[in-house]
């Protein structure tokens, strides 16, 4: 069935990351002739801030504080729909942040959400993505793009597609192909050498790779393939890939699949998929398996 997508959804606690988020969607809106809507959640315990003094004043601040916040996010919606071309909406909600999010990128059938990823540091040096963040990316109804900073290439030269064993490669693949499309960019393939050094699982990659390689280049998409050695000092493949994506210094989006787990617990996602989203500088989009739940963002 085809999806009627109206518009790029882009939430904002009026942090830089946020702000850097909203930049980064002018390009996708001038792409897609899509419109952006600014969502900003006011938390349920917001109340709480209030709540010394009387009944009436508790109100007459909370409305006050609403206006400001308003009139904040209108400033800055209509800031950005001169800058982008584009037309700029702002909503204001009520809630528990994650869920109002998801619940406005179905309301107005999102084609992307884009997103600035505040990561907190969990001890033993290691950092995690924020649980708002986390809760988003693997429970939306459509691709999340998060940005670490501000990203200075306006546009998207060549996107980044690591690739192991998994099923759901064909769909991660036949993705990129149409992001690269409507990007008008390349495709950079690569799958990181076990450390086991299994021959059997070597050779599967190269011909998967040598496979995916030919499949991109039957619709006309420049694309190059590489199987590139994992970094010694660490036994996840992350840095590996992250590095890569650095030093090519023409990769301006990195694509993985992320998994919704069944668990009771769905706090997180993936370590490996957690992981580059909190620590990537360059802006990355995450998608659900199709199997999972995920509609194409095409269909």
């Amino acid at each position: 069935m085809k999806r009627n997508f109206n518009t790029i959804l882009v939430p904002t606690d009026f942090s830089e990351k946020s702000l850097a988020a909203l930049e980064e969607s002018f390009n996708l809106a001038r792409l897609t002739n899509l419109d952006i809507t600014l969502i900003h959640v006011i938390r349920d315990t917001g109340n709480a801030v209030f709540s010394i003094f009387d009944s009436e004043k508790s109100k007459d601040l909370q409305h006050e504080y609403e206006d400001q916040i308003r009139k904040e996010l209108i400033k800055i919606a209509n800031d950005a729909s001169k800058k982008s071309g584009a037309k700029v909406n702002a909503v204001i909600s009520r809630g528990k942040e994650y869920d109002k999010i998801l619940k406005a990128a179905k309301l107005l059938e999102s084609k992307f959400i884009v997103t600035g990823q505040n990561a907190e540091p969990l001890g033993d040096k290691k950092t995690y993505i924020g649980s708002v963040t986390s809760r988003v990316i693997r429970n939306a109804p459509c691709p999340v793009i998060t940005i670490n900073n501000r990203h200075t290439y306006d546009g998207c030269r060549s996107i980044l597609l690591p690739l192991d064993l998994t099923e759901e490669t064909r769909q991660k693949v036949t993705n990129a192909i149409e992001l690269a499309k409507l990007f008008n960019s390349s495709i950079k393939v690569i799958s990181v050498l076990p450390s086991s050094q299994e021959k059997e699982k070597i050779n599967r990659l190269k011909i998967q790779l040598s496979m995916v390689k030919s499949f991109i280049e039957e619709s006309k998409i420049p694309v190059q393939a590489e199987l590139i050695e994992r970094s010694k000092e660490t036994k996840s493949v992350v840095p590996t890939i992250l590095k890569y994506a650095e030093e090519q210094g023409d990769i301006d989006l990195i694509m993985i699949m992320t998994q919704k787990e069944t668990a009771l617990i769905d706090l997180f996602l993936g370590s490996s998929a957690q992981d580059i989203i909190a620590h990537s500088k360059i802006p990355v989009m995450s998608i659900i398996p199709k199997q999972l739940g995920f509609i194409s963002i095409f269909s």
